[in-house]
């Protein structure tokens, strides 16, 4: 592993996007829900239900982790509560840049609207590995040009990617991605996930980015597929910070190197220049391959911490 970076000079503001307030509140939410299983009267085997295709399923707390009263346990918890907490905001961010575009779509507002829906998918990219297990609702909020036949239509934010730096039926569009929205806000608001899952989320984040962004822009149209880049690296990062506590109890060591692994990946991604107005050709191959590197790297030492955390609640999976 590379020596850690000195820390990157801030990176401009981006204007009408809600990742960086989002990632502000993080800190908050963590610490409120670092508080949590403290009552009395909890019993030693504490549940939190699971939602989605393993509805019905319960994530069992103080079971093979011992009692409830564990520090341990009492971190678990927490990552359960805080990882619901940080989910909902991350929908409701979403919603919020969508009512936004909607609105400066309506007032003719251009500009106004390109900042408002590279924003809304950026907020997407926060909560997208949540949508692998409901297709539809992926499919209706994020799919792509390449993904139907010659003939048919898409719809979602990449239509109106299309729509704002092309050409198509923007107002109809957008309205279709309006009525979604809520649709994945509700879908989401039900999710309960252990620490081991979500873990496994912050992997698969890390992986998609190698895997698909990276090597294949997914904004087509407006060519900032930086948006995606850096939006679900700092989705990554948020979600090991809720597991930090749980981590630092079970294998402070580990979980030491894989935050150093997560700063200089950071370093990494705020060097590439601001997500909203970078095009996607200024980023050399050879920086891309050592991007690459890093993020695989990190998500392979995550990948093992997040194993260590197998009896803290292994129930549940993205809806």
């Amino acid at each position: 592993m590379p020596a850690p970076h000195p820390p990157p000079a801030p990176a401009p503001a981006r204007t009408r996007t809600s990742v960086a307030i989002a990632l502000g509140a993080l800190v908050v939410v963590v610490a409120l829900a670092a508080g949590c299983g403290t009552d009395a009267a909890r019993p030693d085997a504490t549940t939190v239900p699971v939602a989605g295709p393993e509805a019905g399923v319960t994530s069992h707390y103080g079971t093979d982790a011992g009692p409830s009263s564990q520090p341990t346990t009492k971190a678990a918890l927490a990552a359960t509560h805080a990882f619901a907490a940080t989910v909902d905001q991350s929908t409701a961010s979403f919603v919020a840049a969508v009512t936004q575009l909607q609105a400066d779509v309506t007032a003719g507002d251009t500009t106004g609207a390109r900042a408002d829906e590279l924003a809304a998918q950026g907020d997407y990219d926060a909560f997208r590995e949540l949508e692998t297990g409901n297709t539809i609702n992926a499919e209706s909020l994020d799919e792509l040009a390449s993904d139907v036949g010659p003939d048919q239509s898409f719809g979602g934010l990449h239509a109106v990617e299309r729509d704002l730096w092309s050409v198509g039926p923007l107002a109809s569009d957008v309205s279709g991605l309006a009525g979604q929205a809520p649709v994945a806000q509700y879908v989401l608001s039900r999710e309960r996930l252990g620490p081991e899952a979500i873990g496994s989320v912050a992997v698969d984040e890390l992986s998609w980015v190698v895997d698909v962004a990276l090597p294949d822009s997914q904004e087509q149209y407006s060519h900032r597929g930086l948006v995606d880049v850096a939006a679900t690296e700092q989705a990554a990062a948020s979600l090991f910070a809720i597991l930090l506590p749980l981590g630092r109890l079970v294998d402070p060591a580990l979980t030491g190197t894989v935050q150093q692994q997560f700063a200089t990946l950071a370093f990494e991604v705020a060097a590439l220049g601001p997500p909203g107005s970078t095009p996607d050709t200024s980023v050399p191959a050879g920086v891309r391959l050592s991007l690459s590197e890093q993020l695989d790297a990190t998500a392979s030492t995550l990948a093992r911490l997040v194993a260590t955390f197998t009896p803290y609640g292994t129930a549940g999976s993205p809806s």
